[in-house]
């Protein structure tokens, strides 16, 4: 049973229709599974590329979605968005303000790796009351087109009022449709370590102290992974990522976390603490 998007020769499966609808009359019958675009290590193996810098390099900009992969035509990827807008979320839910829609799907998409909430939000496309952008979060996470990190707390309540990092679910999108004048290495370095923990943890958040610390990655409420994505660490931003994942280290008195950089690689020790630098394509080929 499918619960998420995938492209197969262009054929989509409206899986949350699947998944919900066919579910509620298979309960206890029926299993569902996420799928998701190619990773990283399924992208290098589909066009037989060895793991490296230049091979990842290539699917940040390209993404995993397999018929984009194959022929590279920007239209697949801009059509794909207009389906999911509208048929999937305008259609399904009577969404007759398709314009607004569409507007808030490209700025978030547009801003990747930014904290963004619905009160903030309101004036800026003249919705009328914040319940109606956070339906379209709704719509737009349940459709697999975005997804909402949000901020570590021990309090439900407390996660719900901060703001939530927006990420897309595939990089493709991203380059294909956001709004954007420069190449943002950062940003879709960021969103790409999200989509890797997102396809293997259930429990994500960012971590926000004094500092900020990317990802806290959790299974059954255990961390796992603390980890911190910088493209290049230099001397003007070292102690700012330094400091944010060692301030979550100590939060959750885990002794060991992660710098995810574009290629650099080393290992910082302090106070028993240890913090890995590890290369992207290293971190995501294992």
């Amino acid at each position: 049973m499918i619960l998420s998007k995938y492209i197969v020769s262009l054929h989509k499966i409206n899986c949350n229709v699947i998944s919900k609808e066919l579910g509620t009359k298979l309960t206890g019958r029926h299993l569902s599974v996420e799928l998701f675009p190619f990773s990283y290590i399924e992208y290098v193996k589909y066009l037989n590329l060895d793991f490296s810098g230049s091979s990842l390099k290539s699917y940040i900009e390209t993404g995993g979605f397999p018929e984009y992969v194959k022929n590279k035509i920007g239209t697949i990827l801009n059509t794909l968005l207009e389906d999911i807008l509208i048929r999937d979320i305008a259609v399904r839910y009577s969404i007759r303000d398709v314009s607004t829609l569409r507007q808030l799907s490209v700025y978030l998409i547009s801003n990747i790796g930014k904290p963004v909430s619905a009160k903030s939000l309101v004036n800026m496309f003249s919705v009328k009351a914040t319940s109606t952008i956070l339906d379209y979060f709704y719509y737009l996470e349940n459709a697999y087109l975005l997804q909402f990190l949000p901020m570590f707390s021990y309090s439900i309540k407390t996660q719900t009022r901060n703001p939530r990092k927006v990420y897309t679910i595939d990089l493709g999108l991203f380059n294909e449709n956001s709004i954007v004048f420069s190449e943002e290495n950062g940003r879709r370095l960021e969103n790409l370590i999200f989509i890797h923990l997102r396809a293997k943890y259930k429990q994500l958040y960012y971590f926000k102290g004094k500092y900020e610390c990317d990802f806290i990655a959790m299974q059954q409420s255990m961390v796992k992974e603390l980890i911190q994505v910088c493209f290049d660490l230099s001397d003007t931003n070292l102690n700012r990522e330094y400091n944010g994942l060692l301030e979550a280290m100590n939060y959750f008195n885990y002794k060991q976390g992660m710098i995810v950089t574009w290629n650099q690689k080393d290992i910082l020790e302090k106070d028993g603490k240890i913090i890995n630098l590890i290369p992207a394509w290293e971190y995501l080929s294992k």
